[in-house]
């Protein structure tokens, strides 16, 4: 990532403002004008908004002049904004205060996801360069590195693994200066071969691991920062119930989630001198723990955040119980959530959002008191346009509960239309959640119906929810799917020959197991970045980021011959009935270009019809705007095609780009 200032330029769509308006939303209203696929899918005005620990200026994320991504900074007692640095080559994609005077910042180089790290002095407004981004795949690190720890109580140094200097055999955890880049040993630790996790102290020690050992998974912690690590627990490989969270400012209380005795898991406190576990701190029957809530410097503990149909707070604290409810009655019909807060925890940033807005950022002063509006994160968006998102849940084949949401479009109550059925990533782990979608919206806006289903193996309903998907691919999580739409038609919300089934990832792999293993059921399917070969993936994962990720694949995808052969959609081509869109980052470090390569051969022998993009500097997933906008243009043409409807001609975009592919030689 190569760094320049303009510090002239002027951002491209933040507005400011100090008042908020609150208006009421019909639900029911006229039919919404037809919105750009651009209003939905540009780059947003404004996000990641961040407070320095003084709490005097913000820093925020937004597109620059130059038309990158970059940095701005707000100055909060004058209110000008000035930008801050932006890069040459590719967009910054994250960044994070070092004191008040720093900021390290990262993006990764043509979505390989490995991010080249640089810092910038505020005071100075020089950029230095602390790691490289390095292509995995043909194990270049070069100068990279990782982030373990950012150390927020120190503001010269991050904890990082990598090498220890340019070109360096000698891979292990250091110390990274943020104003020069140099890197310094950490002491006594030494990395342990298969480790899968970590707990850092708030001194950047590490203070506990976990391990692969044979068949088991080993917690050890350190009882003494400068001591030896004792075994805490042991589970077996496939199963860990424990995972870390972050230690208290006494560095020894260490937070930890478990799920030994709770299936949808259970917090406690492990205090590392005594190894001594404490009882359940909070645990829900339905849903699972999302983050914990502390003071800035650690020393309280104020609740937890938990996810069921919604996102919800668990208070311990009641100041701050009161706090939420404070905002919560000044900012109504908004999920409110508190992202970033000054060191003495008087100036706080609130993002309010919900299933309808993609979010306003305001910026709360208790010291005034005072609630200012600072700017949206999508200004084009008009939350009286878009449509709610309702929670569902039905009975799959054999009686398991799922659970999902439902987008309905204007106008369509009680009567059957056409339906996007829009599976998830994953897949195990991640879920669909309530909040806004710009793929939903933008479906729903020409009028579809769309489904999101958390099928078996989905996070947040408990570990044995998520075990029932285990090798499932094409099997029982297919099938869930296919419950979820019959549930549809029975309901009366779709017509049965109008279902479209569209995702990305593993959602894109369900598109294409939909059109191969149920090809009666839809009448097109969108494959983004989607696996269609089980082979590659878990031939992937053999000897990548050592044994652990070798053994999920293996315990989790499968990997017996057979099975792979009779889930993967590759070899059930000529059971398409329907047309097919894909889309493929030719750089993609998760989902291999190969998948497609392998794919369209078949297509063509069977003389399916199909479209296809493929773009050369992308990785699992569009991340620049010019490419992602294509796509979804794309996206939209086919389903208005295929579904009934008209595609969306006032988008303001070039021709469709597709990468001609290298030679197979270089492919296989």
């Amino acid at each position: 990532m190569h760094t320049q200032h303009n510090y002239a330029c002027c951002l491209r769509h933040v507005f400011f403002t100090v008042s908020a308006a609150f208006a009421s939303l019909n639900l029911e209203a006229q039919t919404p004008p037809k919105i750009p696929v651009d209003a939905f899918f540009a780059e947003p005005d404004m996000r990641s908004v961040q407070l320095s620990p003084d709490g005097k200026s913000l820093a925020f994320l937004t597109t620059l002049a130059t038309g990158k991504v970059g940095i701005a900074l707000m100055h909060l007692e004058t209110g000008i904004v000035e930008p801050l640095v932006a890069a040459n080559d590719e967009n910054i994609k994250s960044y994070l205060w070092k004191g008040n005077d720093y900021i390290v910042y990262g993006g990764d180089l043509g979505g390989n996801e490995s991010s080249a790290l640089r810092s910038i002095s505020l005071s100075k407004r020089k950029v230095v360069a602390l790691a490289d981004s390095y292509d995995e795949r043909v194990a270049d690190r070069a100068n990279g590195a990782n982030v373990a720890d950012p150390l927020r109580f120190e503001p010269n140094f991050m904890l990082v693994s990598g090498p220890s200097r340019t070109g360096s055999s000698t891979f292990g955890f250091w110390r990274l200066d943020v104003r020069n880049g140099e890197r310094r040993s950490v002491g006594s630790y030494e990395p342990k071969i298969d480790t899968q996790d970590l707990a850092i102290d708030n001194k950047g020690v590490i203070r506990g691991r976990s391990y692969l050992l044979a068949d088991k998974i080993i917690f050890e912690v350190r009882p003494e920062p400068d001591g030896g690590f004792v075994k805490v627990a042991e589970f077996p490989a496939n199963d860990p119930k424990w995972s870390f969270g972050v230690f208290a400012a006494d560095n020894e209380t260490l937070y930890v989630t478990t799920t030994d005795q709770t299936d949808t898991g259970a917090l406690h406190t492990l205090n590392v001198r005594t190894r001594q576990l404490s009882p359940v701190i909070f645990h829900t029957p339905s849903g699972e723990i999302g983050n914990t809530l502390h003071s800035w410097d650690r020393s309280k503990f104020y609740g937890v955040s938990f996810v069921t149909d919604k996102t919800y707070y668990a208070f311990a604290d009641q100041g701050r119980a009161n706090l939420q409810g404070t905002i919560d009655a000044s900012l109504p019909g908004t999920f409110n959530r508190i992202t970033s807060i000054s060191e003495d925890e008087k100036v706080l940033v609130v993002l309010a959002s919900s299933d309808r807005d993609p979010g306003t950022y305001y910026v709360l002063n208790l010291r005034q008191p005072a609630l200012k509006m600072i700017g949206k994160v999508n200004s084009r968006i008009n939350p009286a346009d878009m449509r709610p998102m309702e929670p569902v849940s039905f009975p799959a084949r054999d009686g398991l509960t799922l659970h999902g949401y439902l987008t309905r479009p204007s106008g369509s109550a009680g009567k059957p239309g056409p339906l996007v059925l829009h599976p998830h990533g994953g897949p195990y782990g991640p879920r669909d959640e309530w909040g806004f979608n710009p793929e939903v919206q933008l479906m729903a806006n020409r009028g579809y119906a769309v489904l999101q289903v958390n099928f078996r193996g989905s996070g947040g309903y408990g570990y044995s929810f998520q075990k029932a998907g285990q090798r499932e691919w094409g099997g029982k999580m297919q099938d869930d799917l296919t419950d979820a739409v019959q549930w549809a038609i029975a309901q009366g919300i779709a017509d049965p020959k109008r279902v479209a089934i569209s995702g990305a990832s593993y959602g894109g792999y369900a598109a294409l197991a939909g059109v191969t293993f149920t090809p009666e059921l839809y009448c097109c399917a969108v494959n983004y970045v989607g696996v269609s070969d089980l082979n590659l993936i878990t031939s992937w994962a053999k000897g990548r980021a050592g044994r652990g990720t070798d053994m999920f694949y293996r315990e989790w995808v499968g990997d017996d011959k057979d099975y792979k052969f009779n889930r993967s959609p590759l070899n059930f081509v000529e059971r398409i009935r329907v047309p097919t869109l894909h889309a493929y980052g030719y750089n993609d470090p998760r989902v291999d270009i190969k998948h497609w390569t392998r794919l369209e051969p078949k297509l063509k022998q069977y003389g399916k019809t199909y479209e296809i993009i493929i773009m050369g500097n992308e990785g699992h997933g569009f991340a620049n705007e010019s490419n992602r906008l294509t796509f979804y243009a794309k996206l939209d043409e086919f389903l208005g095609k295929h579904l009934g409807n008209t595609g969306d001609s006032n988008t303001r975009l070039g021709p469709l780009k597709v990468l001609e592919m290298p030679s197979k030689e270089k492919l296989n």
